[in-house]
């Protein structure tokens, strides 16, 4: 199979349309342009040293900067300081804290829903990448992996964002927006331990480079051993990160920064086998049913860069560029029964292995962005108003072998030394899988405010999408595959509106509503082998907002639905027996957002998020999915996450307590294995020895509560996944 390489000429025009534009700004602007303030707080969206649960602005959902009560949609930040508090470093964890989203661990690796849809798209400094949602393989991905050291805070948007993302899932969208470089001349870092040996040192490097402090650099280094509470599961991993920034005179900013990032890990694909009946069959917490030489090893490596140039105190053009390679390899074996069908493990029963596989592939990701925002005066008022485009491409080539084993073991006495590492070479099945995906989109809108009170965002997002897959199964059951290869190309056009208002009932609380088109391209094909019409729908939100102190607290209630339609079903032609799809599955979700975030004192800070959510299917897609049916069985009723930190008064000023919970209704899956509502707690202590140093222990799921972690696809014999017991963490901060 020829494999087509990710052309590099497109990476080089994107840079060196990144650095014509600016350019041509400053040879625009001649000499003497006067220099421009741009320092202002929406400017500004860091939240690190702001001792804060909130921020004071975010671009996800529009691409302009505005506060999150401006924001006609539910959103919500996890600061620099929610995670330094809580001891958290990677994505999962991370969202596991935040309002509305649902992390559903698979085959090792997690994905991300919100409302009942899945969130695929991750964006980095507002460039987005594919990362597994609704689809997608995770044996293959190392997008969602990135250590959060290198990020100053995260943006989580619920809902569909048909502004800055109009070609996936409507669950919403993550946007990391990286740490950058300081004026100032900082180092520090971090160290930590938990109870299970996982350990991780990180080192934080940033200042001015020249007395002008034109010339700024930031370089972080991280890495640890990746121990888990499950024999055997464990790995390793490091980071680095660099970024600098360079003043073009007072009104132009280059920025250039790169990072990579390799992991090493033992894969836990299929987790434990449930009992007849769904229950709990007994296993040790720290049971691993994995043969003792899997392996996992995930390389990303991102280069990026950006021009950013005031042309006055109204008008700016932001151009930015990133290319991302990923690289991995999983190779494994474990204990698993895939049939759906199955009743479950009785004590003394032997249990199959499900093959031995290994996926190797190659990811290539680039992303260019020019944004032109500013103000324009009419009608005595001032208004917003931004215009953008996108461009997106992705490579992914994969090459999958199976060896053929279904041996049965005994569970209960598995050690995972029972088959020796083989020879790929002798594989039974192998197939490779190529993929190609191009877009662009324009954006466009306005902020238009019709009176002092009454603000209406509107606009729109043209997007051209352009999808190309093959599979080619190469060798299969022991000999060559004599079966046409599949391929698919599919271009897709669609202008997806968006309407957004808000009206402020005084200085601090306001009323909105927004609405969003969905958009999003399927390969699925019809009876004549026609690609089907893409998926559609309809995000509506009502809400109301509060923000005080200055902005540095603030709340939030939404009512939400979305419908999604031409959803694909499967068909079978009787004549011929052939699979084909129809674009007729139709599904709703409708509920209830709600968040208190920020500081009630300097002293006392406050989280809670809750989330109310039912799905059905409006439209039957099957026996299996009637209509009336729960669309997302696997997604709680009700979710709810509260936080608090209070630093002690008077003597004890130095000490800081904190504590939460985490509590969820229970779930299904679609081959209904349930799980019961639990509740989590959670309480850490800080104590800052001086300005320089700070210690601190963090422990989670104080009640030592055994459960499963939400999954779609749970039975009785595979995706059963327990999650983590009690565990304490010892962290240490330093700063020189």
């Amino acid at each position: 199979m020829n494999h087509r390489r990710f052309p590099r000429t497109t990476l080089a025009t994107a840079l060196l349309l990144a650095c014509t534009c600016a350019a041509a700004q400053q040879g625009s602007t001649g000499t003497n342009l006067a220099p421009v303030t741009v320092a202002s707080d929406k400017e500004n969206t860091r939240t690190e040293d702001t001792n804060s649960y909130t921020t004071s602005a975010m671009r996800t959902t529009t691409g302009l900067a505005l506060s999150p009560r401006e924001t006609p949609q539910s959103v919500s930040v996890i600061t620099q300081t929610q995670l330094k508090e809580r001891g958290i470093h990677d994505m999962a964890d991370a969202l596991k804290t935040t309002t509305g989203v649902n992390v559903i661990p698979d085959s090792g690796r997690y994905r991300f829903q919100s409302r009942g849809f899945y969130i695929d798209q991750i964006e980095e400094d507002g460039l987005s990448s594919t990362v597994p949602g609704a689809s997608g393989n995770p044996y293959r991905d190392a997008q969602s992996m990135t250590d959060l050291a290198i990020y100053d805070h995260i943006e989580v948007v619920r809902g569909a964002t048909g502004l800055t993302q109009a070609n996936g899932e409507p669950g919403g969208t993550i946007n990391a927006v990286r740490k950058k470089p300081t004026a100032a001349r900082r180092i520090g870092g971090d160290a930590s331990i938990d109870r299970f040996g996982k350990t991780r040192l990180t080192v934080d490097a940033s200042g001015a480079l020249d007395t002008a402090q034109t010339l700024r650099a930031r370089v972080i280094a991280a890495g640890g051993k990746d121990k888990s509470f499950k024999d055997d599961v464990d790995g390793s991993n490091y980071l680095l990160y660099g970024v600098a920034e360079k003043d073009a005179g007072a009104n132009t900013t280059f920025t250039l920064g790169g990072m990579v990032q390799h992991r090493n890990e033992t894969p836990d694909p299929y987790g434990l086998p449930m009992a007849p009946g769904g229950r709990d069959a007994g296993f040790s917490r720290d049971t691993y049913l994995g043969l003792d030489w899997n392996r996992a090893e995930y390389t990303k490596a991102n280069v990026f860069a950006g021009v950013e140039h005031h042309f006055n105190d109204d008008w700016k053009l932001d151009t930015k560029v990133s290319y991302t390679r990923n690289d991995s390899m999983s190779a494994f074996g474990a204990l698993a029964d895939s049939n759906t069908g199955y009743a479950g493990l009785n004590r003394g029963d032997t249990f199959p292995l499900n093959n031995l596989l290994r996926y190797d592939n190659a990811g290539r990701q680039m992303q260019a962005q020019a944004t032109l925002s500013g103000k324009y005066r009419v009608f005595g008022r001032e208004h917003d108003v931004f215009a953008g485009y996108n461009y997106g491409q992705e490579a992914n080539n994969t090459r999958y072998r199976r060896i053929r084993n279904t041996t049965a073991y005994a569970p209960y006495t598995f050690r995972g030394d029972e088959i020796t590492y083989p020879g790929w070479g002798d594989y039974n099945d192998r197939t490779y899988y190529a993929d190609r995906r191009k877009t662009h989109a324009f954006n466009f809108g306005t902020r238009f405010n019709a009176l002092d009170n009454l603000h209406i965002l509107g606009g729109a997002r043209y997007t051209h999408w352009t999808g190309y897959n093959y599979v080619d199964y190469d060798w299969w059951n022991d000999k060559a595959d004599t079966d046409a290869d599949e391929a698919r190309k599919l271009t897709r056009n669609r202008l997806t509106p968006y309407l957004g208002i808000t009206y402020d009932l005084d200085a601090h609380n306001s009323l909105y509503t927004n609405y969003s088109s969905i958009f999003k391209p399927q390969a699925n094909r019809d009876i004549n082998n026609n690609p089907l019409a893409p998926i559609l729908g309809t995000n509506y939100e009502i809400g109301w907002k509060g923000e005080w102190m200055d902005g540095d607290l603030n709340a939030s209630v939404a009512l939400f639905q979305i419908e999604q339609k031409n959803r694909p079903i499967g068909m079978t032609d009787q004549a011929t027996g052939r699979s084909y799809s129809i674009a007729s599955g139709k599904v709703r979700s409708r509920g209830l957002d709600a968040e208190i975030s920020g500081n009630l004192t300097d002293a006392w800070k406050l989280y809670g998020g809750y989330t109310y959510n039912r799905s059905k299917y409006l439209r039957s897609e099957s026996a299996r999915y009637p209509e009336g049916m729960n669309f997302s069985k696997h997604t709680p009723k009700h979710m709810l996450r509260l936080y608090t930190s209070y630093r002690l008064p008077g003597a004890a000023e130095k000490w800081t307590i904190g504590g939460g919970m985490n509590y969820q209704s229970s779930t299904s899956s679609l081959w209904n294995v349930e799980q019961k509502g639990y509740a989590l707690f959670n309480a850490n202590v800080q104590y800052r020895i001086n300005d320089k140093f700070d210690v601190g222990i963090s422990a989670n799921n104080l009640t030592d509560k055994r459960y499963f972690e939400n999954h779609r696809v749970r039975a009785n014999g595979i995706n059963n996944f327990l999650g983590e017991p009690r565990n304490v963490m010892l962290n240490f901060h330093w700063e020189l």
